[in-house]
């Protein structure tokens, strides 16, 4: 998601509809409605000329939750009432936070970014998460992200107040992915450089500078993100590149949480130094690249209007899958000195509680469940927290490129590599499945690392902090800087220059006019 900045027209209809509900909720007594509110495009629909019969996931709960042993499973026996939905969409977190903290909204599940959670945990607005009660989420979450050692339970709420909790205290993960490059290693504008040249340079450890660094090669050639925190990150990865080759080399292969640390130390500094810095070098970028995007990048790099994207790995997917239908291969980096690892997640609101409360932990344990996961992930082609056959049984559809025999057994097939993913969906340790599928080689820097990182690239995926509010508003300004920075010296000097020769000019022109009113005058006079 990360910051989704449209409605599309499937979700205004929702809206609208919803809307609906809303009203007949407060005269239909024995209706119980569960208000969700999620990012536009962000769950499955109902699509069927593009293949997706079922309907939508909304209706697909409704449906379950109604069955009369599921609903006394989480409302308890007795209970009559039917179970309805009001499933509402937002444009970014920003805006969905301020309509909750002011009040104009109410709902009891809302879906947000990593930071987001940390800042509602912290004014309150949430509640903590009772993990017995969403038991696919306990089951087939995967234990990277969750559980004692998982990714969100590294995340506090308050880094300066541990004794509020950590991310996996307050948020049932949804989807999760990294921020990285995407490019067109043949794209026409790129100079001097071949297809191989390009992506070695996107696949080396830096290769955040390279758009810096070989500008004259990919001048004007990338779009960047419109938002303030991912692009924030880039500039920082960028501007502190030697502190991150430093800790590269210096653990020399031996990446572990020590090192995550250091590095994510790097990766979080917001203090006003730092900003200045990132504002220097993003204001430097701006000469170098195509402009900034708010959601055009995934398509405008299908269509070559640019060569290479800052995006999330979710929007990169769908670009790659969108461009081989033109026969245009992309490819995603995730460069090794630093890459942004992000998750999603649904937190129930504070004053939900008894009958509602009940209803919005069955809907979390709905879609925690490895099927409607599957689903979720196949429609909006982001990679859920959960694990599970069904998930795994995607991918392997997905990306596995072995034949099979007339027995369904694997032949060895020449030109695939085994891409390992036992660290994400080896969710117990008696499990001794082997969960590896046999890519095509080049999957390594395309859709398959962008759905599921390589084990190797764990370390060096950093987690973006909430910076507190007077920083966040700081790195706003800074924001708002980059984007109308001052013109280069040289068109200051000739703008001045011009309006100077402008006032000059007239000036001139006036003295010379008043000297010709004089001379007619005395004209006249004689």
């Amino acid at each position: 998601m990360k910051n989704i900045k449209f409605i599309s027209l499937i979700g205004l209809a929702g809206m609208m509809l919803t809307s609906l509900s809303g009203c007949s909720s407060e005269t239909e007594s024995n209706t119980l409605y569960l208000k969700v509110l999620n990012a536009g495009d962000y769950i499955y629909l109902n699509d069927p000329d593009n293949g997706y019969e079922e309907a939508d996931l909304t209706e697909q709960y409704v449906e379950w939750i109604n069955t009369p042993e599921i609903k006394e499973k989480y409302f308890g026996e007795g209970f009559d009432k039917e179970i309805g939905i009001i499933y509402d969409t937002y444009d970014t977190n920003e805006t969905m936070f301020n309509e909750l903290k002011t009040g104009k909204s109410t709902y009891d599940l809302v879906c947000s970014s990593d930071y987001m959670i940390q800042k509602m945990a912290k004014f309150k607005m949430i509640q903590e998460i009772d993990m017995n009660r969403v038991e696919n989420y306990q089951n087939y979450a995967s234990p990277f992200l969750i559980g004692e050692n998982g990714k969100l339970a590294k995340v506090d709420i308050d880094p300066t107040n541990p004794k509020l909790g950590t991310l996996n205290d307050f948020a049932i993960g949804y989807m999760w992915g990294t921020l990285g490059l995407m490019y067109n290693p043949s794209y026409k504008r790129i100079k001097n450089k071949t297809p191989e040249e390009v992506i070695e340079d996107f696949s080396s450890p830096n290769g955040w500078d390279v758009l810096w660094e070989e500008h004259e090669a990919y001048q004007s050639c990338a779009s960047i993100k419109d938002s303030m925190r991912d692009t924030y990150a880039m500039g920082l990865i960028h501007t502190f590149s030697d502190e991150f080759k430093e800790l590269y080399e210096e653990y020399q292969g031996n990446y572990n949480d020590e090192y995550n640390t250091k590095l994510s130390e790097i990766f979080n500094r917001h203090d006003n130094e730092t900003i200045d810095k990132v504002q220097e070098s993003l204001i430097e970028l701006k000469d170098y690249i195509y402009g900034f995007e708010v959601d055009t990048g995934k398509s405008d790099i299908v269509t070559q209007k640019v060569g290479i994207n800052l995006c999330w790995s979710g929007d990169a997917v769908y670009s790659m899958d969108t461009a081989e239908e033109n026969d245009v291969l992309l490819y995603f980096a995730i460069p090794s000195y630093c890459c942004n690892i992000w998750f999603d997640a649904f937190s129930i609101l504070s004053e939900v509680k008894d009958e509602r409360l009940d209803a919005a932990y069955s809907f979390l344990d709905f879609i925690s469940s490895p099927l409607i996961a599957s689903e979720n992930m196949d429609y909006v082609g982001y990679t859920p927290f959960i694990a599970g056959n069904d998930v795994f049984s995607l991918v392997e559809d997905w990306y596995e490129a072995r034949d099979v025999d007339e027995n369904d057994e694997y032949i060895e097939t020449e030109g695939t590599i085994p891409y390992d993913l036992s660290y994400f969906f080896r969710t117990n340790e008696d499990d001794e499945t082997e969960y590896v599928v046999y890519v095509e080689e080049d999957q390594i820097n395309r859709q398959m690392r962008a759905q599921y990182p390589m084990e190797e690239d764990l370390p060096h995926l950093a987690i973006m902090q909430d910076f507190g509010e007077t920083q966040n508003n700081k790195i706003v300004s800074m924001w708002e800087k980059v984007k109308v920075n001052p013109l280069p010296i040289w068109v200051v000097i000739i703008v001045v220059g011009g309006f100077v020769g402008l006032l000059s000019f007239f000036g001139s022109y006036k003295l010379i006019k008043k000297a010709k009113i004089r001379k007619r005058k005395k004209l006249r006079e004689k």
